[in-house]
């Protein structure tokens, strides 16, 4: 149902540092699944609910055959 609303942009006015890094969304951070199951994020938001903002870049998982 979340995913039906449009993402939450950078703010203008940042000044409780709520903005994720430019060019990062939520689905870039290691907290993505709490946040979307929880709070209702979607992936594409470019700001956080966390302030200051708690985004840790995700590091991607690599797969071994």
């Amino acid at each position: 149902m979340s995913e039906q609303r449009e993402p939450l942009g950078r703010m203008p006015n940042d000044e409780y540092r709520m903005n994720l890094p430019e060019g990062k969304t939520c689905g870039d951070c290691v907290h993505c699944r709490r946040c979307t199951a929880m709070f209702g994020h979607i992936l594409a938001d470019e700001s956080c609910d966390w302030s200051p903002s708690r985004f840790r870049e995700a590091v991607p998982t690599t797969v071994i055959h």
